[in-house]
């Protein structure tokens, strides 16, 4: 899997594209650049788009592994987090709700409009 770093200023969003085939390291591997780059942000908000991840080649454990550090990570936890899914291939149920019972939420939205609405708003919950 690769993955790339986009931030726009004018929403103060940090954008990372995942793409190709997804493993532990190279998950954890983004999550350790994008928090050395931007975890200076107050607020750090992420928009983690995964729809191009085209194969998930992680074990349940693995996925549970990647929950559990996404959750230990404070400037991740102190982050608003929106995932863009592909709706043939969720890559991230498992770690989603491993990180929820670490402390982290993070939500899956099918469009980037609605993600970048729930980023830039003060809501908790998205509605």
């Amino acid at each position: 899997m690769s993955f790339q770093f986009r931030y726009d200023n004018q929403s103060r969003v940090v954008y990372l594209l995942l793409y190709g085939e997804a493993t532990l390291d190279n998950r954890i591997r983004a999550a350790r650049q994008l928090v050395a780059k931007y975890g200076h942000l107050k607020p750090l908000r992420i928009l983690a788009d995964v729809r191009k991840v085209s194969r998930l080649s992680m074990t349940l454990d693995e996925q549970r592994q990647y929950g559990s550090f996404v959750a230990s990570v404070p400037e991740l936890r102190a982050a608003r987090i929106a995932v863009l899914n592909n709706t043939q291939l969720n890559t991230t149920a498992v770690m989603r709700k491993q990180a929820r019972q670490g402390g982290l939420n993070f939500f899956s939205f099918l469009t980037e409009a609605e993600a970048l609405q729930w980023l830039t708003s003060t809501a908790d919950v998205p509605s």
